[in-house]
């Protein structure tokens, strides 16, 4: 990948991870400050909040970040970006749909078809059933930071790979 497209890449992780970080642990808090022993089951339940919170923070961050990176490339302030078709991981993002509202929809069925059960797995596999409520915001919020920074790599890249429009270039 060239150094300008890593440039980029490299702040806008930092600020997604960042913010996405404050923002869900600060929107977790008072949810779920008073409950004293979450269950990682149930509604309410670790699980299901987990699931939700990865449909819906990988949508939104795609209907920000998408109209964002067309955006810059049309004012020349960030870099076109080729895919490389020897590299799985871009042919799978490279064939997502054109339109935002579909491509955003695309990513929240990986959040909750892939990232929300691989989010599981540590509670699982340490058989952690129940989390006091203000552990669980922290934990929530240091998670979502983290999703947010590795989704919007692949987020971003089909923005900057979208053909400008004609009068753009």
């Amino acid at each position: 990948m060239r150094q300008d497209v890593l440039t980029h890449l490299r702040k806008d992780i930092t600020i997604n991870g960042v913010s996405n970080a404050v923002f869900n642990g600060l929107a977790a808090w008072p949810t779920f400050k008073g409950i004293e022993a979450l269950p990682f089951w149930g509604n309410p339940g670790m699980a299901l909040d987990i699931a939700a919170t990865a449909t819906i923070l990988v949508f939104i961050v795609t209907l920000i970040l998408v109209p964002v990176a067309r955006m810059k490339r049309r004012k020349g302030k960030l870099p076109p970006f080729q895919w490389d078709e020897r590299q799985l991981w871009q042919r799978f993002f490279q064939r997502f749909p054109q339109g935002l509202l579909a491509r955003a929809c695309c990513y929240a069925l990986i959040g909750l078809l892939v990232i929300a059960p691989l989010s599981w797995l540590p509670y699982l596999l340490l058989d952690i059933n129940s989390l006091p409520g203000t552990t669980y915001a922290i934990v929530k919020g240091v998670w979502a930071g983290v999703i947010a920074a590795i989704i919007c790599i692949p987020i971003l890249l089909t923005g900057m790979a979208d053909p400008l429009p004609a009068n753009a270039e």
